[in-house]
């Protein structure tokens, strides 16, 4: 586990749709000393998108196309954020001082975009050029989840919600028919704007390279229980994949 920085699914799938988890691990490498943190908070959402990870794997398995899925925490380096943003490496989350982030250095930096940030984009970027050489567009869908309250924050009454940066054919698909989920409050770009910081696997791996995409945000307290959680946005989700991409 030391060295691995991420999964894949369906190696070989040419289907065109294409799952990303950025945020599927909270693991932190041995030689980092849990960055400072208690396991407590290792295993707070400052660490990992909760229910994220289940989700992808379920959808993956049902419709076979292929996902990406980090091995590593978003503290050790955040894979949905662009390599010159501050929030690349954060040294505070959610009012929680990271110790082993503090004034690190630019080689430290350096070395963890090398070893974690670049292999990932590397391998998610082939299938995109595998899929494009056999003629296929590819469909880029990322799978997140966001707490209920941030440390001061307000109360986020959405179930889920289905980001992008420009309007995207995927995206209001998905928001259209989620829309029609009994009990579920979906919103537009919440609980926060992608249309304001343009970043992210999605939009690096579609927007920027022309291609469809959408972001999904749940609520991580759908996965209190998380086996029942992570199956029912499964089967929420399966059909509206489905439909799309026949």
């Amino acid at each position: 586990m030391e060295d691995k920085v991420y999964t894949v699914v369906n190696a070989d799938s040419l289907s065109p749709l294409v799952l990303t988890c950025e945020h599927a691990s909270n693991h932190i490498p041995e030689k980092y000393q849990n960055l400072g943190l208690s396991a407590k908070d290792i295993n707070r959402h400052i660490a990992r998108d909760k229910g994220a990870k289940e989700v992808t794997l379920y959808l993956a398995q049902k419709l076979g196309c292929f996902a990406i899925l980090a091995e590593n925490s978003r503290l050790l380096i955040d894979l949905n954020r662009a390599k010159n943003e501050a929030e690349l490496i954060v040294d505070e989350s959610d009012k929680t001082l990271i110790p082993g982030n503090a004034k690190i250095s630019d080689e430290e930096k350096k070395r963890r975009i090398e070893k974690y940030y670049n292999p990932y984009y590397r391998c998610l970027n082939q299938q995109l050029e595998n899929l494009e050489q056999q003629g296929k567009k590819p469909i880029v869908f990322s799978i997140h989840s966001f707490t209920p309250q941030l440390r001061g924050g307000s109360f986020r009454p959405w179930n889920a919600g289905i980001l992008f940066h420009k309007p995207q054919k995927l995206a209001s698909f998905m928001f259209e028919k989620l829309q029609n989920t009994p009990a579920k409050k979906i919103g537009e770009n919440v609980p926060y704007d992608l249309r304001k910081y343009n970043t992210g696997a999605a939009v690096f791996c579609g927007e920027y390279k022309g291609n469809d995409y959408a972001l999904i945000e749940i609520r991580d307290s759908e996965f209190d229980d998380l086996a029942k959680g992570a199956e029912d946005w499964g089967n929420m989700l399966l059909p509206i994949l489905q439909e799309y991409v026949k």
